[in-house]
C-alpha cells in the first residue's frame, strides 16, 4: 500500500512540475508570450515559439515520465482511489503558483485549496 501512495504522490508531483514548466514556457520573455500574436507574429509565430521553448519541452518530458508512473500506480490502486488522489495536483499548483511563479493567491483560493485537500483525505484515507 505504501508503494501505491508513493507512486500516486510522484504522479501528483510530476503534474505540478509539468504545469509549472508550461506556465514558465508561455508566460516569460524567453518562452512564448501571450502577446506573440499581438506583435504581428500570428498563429505561426506563436506555434514556433511554443515548440522552440525549453520550458515547454521540459514540461512535455515531465508528462511523458508522469504517464509511465501513472500506469504503474493504476496497476496497483483502484481507480476510485487513484483519480481522486490526483486532485492534490490542484493544491500543489496553487502552491507552485504562489511560491515559484510569485502569483497572488486570494484567501478564497487558499480556502478552496484546503477544501480540495480535505476532500482527498476523506476519499483516500485507508
Amino acid at each position: 500500500m505504501i508503494l501505491t501512495f508513493v507512486l500516486l504522490s510522484i504522479t501528483v508531483g510530476l503534474d505540478i512540475v509539468g504545469q509549472t514548466c508550461f506556465k514558465l514556457g508561455v508566460g516569460h520573455n524567453d518562452g512564448v508570450g501571450s502577446d506573440d500574436c499581438d506583435r504581428g507574429r500570428g498563429v505561426g509565430g506563436f506555434l514556433h515559439s511554443l515548440v522552440s521553448s525549453k520550458w515547454i519541452a521540459a514540461g512535455v518530458a515531465v508528462y511523458v515520465v508522469e504517464f509511465v508512473v501513472w500506469f504503474a500506480a493504476l496497476s496497483r490502486a483502484p481507480l476510485s482511489l487513484a483519480y481522486p488522489f490526483n486532485a492534490l495536483a490542484y493544491c500543489g499548483v496553487v502552491l507552485a503558483s504562489r511560491y515559484v511563479l510569485h502569483e497572488t493567491v486570494s484567501a478564497r483560493r487558499w480556502l478552496g485549496t484546503l477544501a480540495i485537500a480535505a476532500g482527498v483525505v476523506l476519499v483516500c484515507w485507508p
